[in-house]
């Protein structure tokens, strides 16, 4: 049975959906570009990616059903992405199944980088620790290091 495909077009700047919103599907880009922001539309708003013709996004909603965790924008006029939601999900993995290893590697690449940043902040933590045992005095390297992890967790802490 042929699923319905269900394509949207977007203008150049526009939201395709904002960090907190609901997520129950994932976008296959067919035409265009679109950027994924964290903190979009505020001062300390960051590309972090920029996906083009054939790449997706959103996957991690549609397989957890947990609230977006950044902000996808149209860069270029007329962006068409294929809504992927979960009904069709197997239909789409079967017409394409090049895309289950390319999902399974982006979300392996997420997972490395989570990690080496989890064991960056354990590493600054323990320095600290050890630091203020010893009674020396934190250098300026250690000092950057928990002024930046600081910074970070107030910035997620407010949301």
């Amino acid at each position: 049975m042929e699923r319905k495909r269900e394509i949207q077009t977007y203008k150049k700047g526009q939201v395709i959906f904002k960090e907190g919103d609901k997520a129950d599907c994932m976008y296959d880009i067919r035409w265009g570009s679109v950027g994924i922001y964290a903190n979009y539309g505020t001062k300390e708003e960051k590309l972090l990616t920029k996906l083009s013709v054939e790449e997706f996004f959103g996957e991690m909603g549609l397989i957890d059903c947990e609230p977006r965790s950044a902000t996808a924008v149209a860069l270029e006029k007329d962006t068409r992405v294929e809504v992927i939601n979960k009904e069709c999900f197997g239909a789409f993995l079967e017409e394409c199944p090049t895309k289950v290893l390319v999902i399974m590697q982006h979300m392996s690449h997420r997972l490395r980088n989570l990690t080496k940043d989890y064991v960056e902040v354990c590493g600054t933590v323990a320095e600290a620790v050890e630091t203020e045992k010893s009674g020396k005095e934190k250098s300026e390297g250690l000092q950057e290091k928990m002024k930046k992890f600081n910074d970070f967790y107030n910035k997620t802490a407010q949301k």
